[in-house]
């Protein structure tokens, strides 16, 4: 791969959930996804009404602590990290 492509690949958005079990039932579910970049993570969720809101936080383990004040939940990344060669 030329390096050019791995600079984009270092700065590339990194796409996550976060995982939890609202209602307690063994059926664990997605509550809300968003993309890390180097300097912050957005994160959205659906609120019951089926509205979306959205946030930004300066990581998406700064978003997984906010989302653990309501959930047992975790971060679930949809690709590895892009390493340097």
């Amino acid at each position: 791969m030329p390096e050019d492509d791995m600079l984009l690949l270092e700065d590339a958005p990194r796409l996550f959930g976060i995982v939890a079990d609202p209602l307690d039932d063994d059926h664990p579910q997605v509550v809300a996804w968003g993309h890390e970049l180097p300097d912050q993570a957005v994160l959205t969720w659906r609120l019951g009404n089926g509205k979306t809101e959205v946030a930004v936080f300066r990581s998406a383990e700064a978003a997984l602590a906010t989302a653990q004040q309501l959930y047992n939940a975790r971060l679930l990344w949809t690709a590895p990290v892009a390493q340097s060669v």
